[in-house]
């Protein structure tokens, strides 16, 4: 099956997507799904934000995005516990697990693509396509993203003392 995999990145003050950048990748997925190449859309993405901005996971409030742009529910596969890239890939791999023919393509901004990149085929021996999307993220983000893709190449796995503490920091 062709797999159109789209992470969450942000949410906002209760459970809302509007504006992020989640819904960008989400308006560029909507736009790929339209052509017909894919069989299903997987959106990632547990809570890993506080209470006060997020109670629902961000797969689920991703499929409901999809439903209202009138994708169908039964093409919408949801990752909902991962807090962070490794998770993501991993969660996604466990749900296509019994299909044998898997060819994913990734949609996020073009930092993120890399690592997605990186962890799908150094710890998973995989391909994927990237579907890069290029906006700006901030100053701060932009270089957090190049100090996360170096981790992601010392630690394809995630199994590393950065990941995991980013990831109990994103414990809720």
């Amino acid at each position: 099956m062709r797999y159109l995999l789209v992470p969450s990145c942000e949410v906002v003050a209760k459970n809302r997507l509007d504006g992020m950048m989640t819904e960008k990748r989400l308006m560029r997925a909507l736009s790929l799904w339209q052509s017909g190449k894919y069989d299903a859309i997987v959106v990632m993405g547990g809570i890993y934000l506080p209470a006060d901005t997020q109670t629902i996971a961000s797969s689920l409030l991703m499929r409901s995005w999809l439903n209202e742009q009138g994708v169908h529910a039964n093409k919408i596969l949801c990752e909902e516990l991962s807090r962070d890239t490794y998770e993501n890939i991993s969660g996604v791999l466990r749900l296509v697990e019994r299909d044998h023919d898997q060819h994913f393509t990734v949609v996020t901004h073009w930092q993120h693509a890399l690592r997605f990149w990186v962890t799908f085929r150094l710890a998973h021996h995989r391909k994927v396509k990237l579907v890069p999307m290029r906006y700006w993220i901030g100053f701060k983000a932009f270089c957090l993203e190049w100090a996360m893709l170096l981790v992601h190449v010392f630690d394809p796995k995630g199994t590393g003392r950065i990941a995991t503490e980013n990831r109990e920091k994103r414990t809720y």
